[in-house]
């Protein structure tokens, strides 16, 4: 076993083993849970069909077959369209275990999380991944500094992810602080390396490195009112023949009274663009009433491993404004407002092309809670390149005390112009509820939703199930609170 394979092992085992030690070599404190959850669902995975050109009636790129679906079709060559297989019905079971102990040795903790899939369906995506280490580190933090090593996650203005390495966080100038970090890099959301063969079975080619990532992190806080921090992160290939991506982030805001503004933005310094860049006004501007206003701008980010990048896709500018209203004695929130999409020019295809390089969306939603009863609605018209949607929800249900909850829902959606899919009206009913027993947390629900067509009539009407269920155990005590579950609220 290679150490970039045994370093998060390891560190897995040797938290596991600390966690199982008697109650006088255990440490101060440990907490812990234990989660299994299961998914089934009715799928209808979606098949590419085709007939020649000169078999299908009429003429233009849009035509229609016997039936009435509709078809695209290419003068000369094939009428192509997309339809529904078969019935499957899928399995999805994860078993995910987070624990923390506590040492002895004053600031000395570890962390870890792992996951299984057994019980999943080869169907379903990852279910061949059966373990994974999804964080294993131990950390020492004595106040100016913390160091952290293992299979460490981070967050921070370029996202979520994890690497096998360490990290070191100064803070001992405050109020700011200084963080570097570095080791071996991960696909985000794999917890792989990226020259693993679930990289390579996605994609052919596949880098046959993996990579080292190293980064450092600026930020600070002047009082109440301003806060910011700076990310800067480079990956190469443990070779170092070539860069996998350089990126730089920064994160800032600024709190006037009641007005906060944001500003959030993500450099590619390998393609010299941001992929994202974002201003936040969030202000009140009568007794309950605020305003929110955002602007974005967002490219899509790809590697430099992938050729996805070399295709110069094109980004979006959005501009957002919506207003809510809330009175706390009602319990009522009430919110509505819309955005305005503007996709970047393409420099491709021919100049008469009818696809639209715009979109626009309108929300409106409601939240009401009294005493143990609560309901929620929302209602989406989205209208843009490739599709246009409209539909709503709603959900009402109660609380009994703290020991759980129990509601019903509902939702009706219909697509327009989707490439695969085309026109759909999907509606559905489902009921969903949790239950406190002990150090134990049940729950679950079902959905029953009735997914109608248009464009394929051969596919026909057909109703989808949907069932979940959640059983967590928690365990454990925290330092100086000895006696005392987990489950009890030492972990809240």
């Amino acid at each position: 076993m290679t150490l970039r394979f045994a370093l998060p092992l390891a560190v897995a085992g040797s938290l596991t083993a600390l966690l199982c030690l008697p109650a006088d070599g255990r440490a101060q404190g440990y907490r812990g849970e234990v989660r299994v959850g299961t998914n089934y669902l009715d799928m209808r995975p979606l098949v590419r069909d085709s007939l020649p050109d000169e078999d299908v009636e009429g003429g233009g790129l849009r035509r229609r077959l016997a039936d009435g679906t509709t078809v695209t079709c290419v003068q000369g060559d094939y009428c192509r369209w997309y339809r529904a297989d078969e019935l499957e019905s899928v399995f999805a079971t994860t078993q995910d275990v987070l624990a923390t102990g506590w040492t002895t040795v004053q600031g000395l903790s570890g962390r870890v999380h792992l996951r299984g899939r057994y019980g999943s369906d080869q169907f379903w995506p990852l279910s061949t991944q059966k373990f994974e280490v999804v964080s294993a580190y131990v950390d020492y933090d004595r106040g100016d500094y913390r160091a952290r090593v293992g299979r460490v996650f981070r967050t921070d203005g370029l996202g979520y992810y994890n690497f096998d390495g360490g990290s070191f966080l100064w803070r001992r100038w405050s109020p700011l602080w200084v963080e570097v970090y570095g080791g071996w890099s991960l696909p985000r959301g794999l917890n792989v390396p990226r020259s693993g063969d679930l990289v390579s079975r996605a994609d052919p080619l596949a880098p046959d490195d993996r990579g080292f990532l190293f980064g450092a992190e600026v930020g600070g806080r002047l009082g109440r009112v301003l806060s910011g921090r700076l990310s800067y992160q480079r990956d190469i290939r443990t070779d170092r023949l070539a860069i996998y991506s350089e990126r730089l982030a920064l994160d800032a805001r600024a709190i006037f009274d009641r007005t906060v503004v944001e500003l959030s933005s993500e450099y590619d310094w390998s393609f010299e663009q941001f992929n994202e860049l974002r201003l936040r006004l969030n202000t009140p501007i009568a007794a309950g009433f605020e305003l929110v206003a955002e602007g974005l701008h967002q490219s899509p980010f790809f590697e430099l491993w992938t050729i996805w990048g070399a295709f110069s896709p094109v980004g979006f500018n959005e501009g957002r404004v919506s207003v809510a209203w809330a009175h706390p004695r009602l319990g009522l929130r009430v919110e509505g407002g819309g955005a305005y999409r503007d996709y970047e020019e393409t420099n491709a295809g021919p100049a008469s092309s009818t696809v639209r390089d715009d979109g626009w969306r309108a929300f409106a939603n409601a939240n009401w809670q009294q005493a143990a009863w609560f309901a929620s609605g929302g209602y989406r018209a989205e209208a843009g390149f490739g599709a246009a949607r409209f539909g709503g929800d709603l959900r009402a249900g109660r609380y009994f005390g703290e020991i759980g909850y129990l509601s019903v829902r509902g939702s009706i959606t219909q697509t327009f112009g989707e490439f695969r899919l085309n026109e759909q009206i999907v509606s559905g009913v489902g009921l969903d509820g949790g239950i406190d027993v002990g150090d134990f947390t049940i729950s679950g629900g079902a959905g029953f939703y009735r997914i109608g067509v248009e464009e394929r009539p051969a596919d026909g009407d057909w109703t989808q199930a949907r069932v979940y269920s959640s059983l967590s155990y928690r365990f454990g005590v925290e330092p100086g609170v000895r006696g005392v579950t987990a489950a009890s609220g030492a972990d809240r």
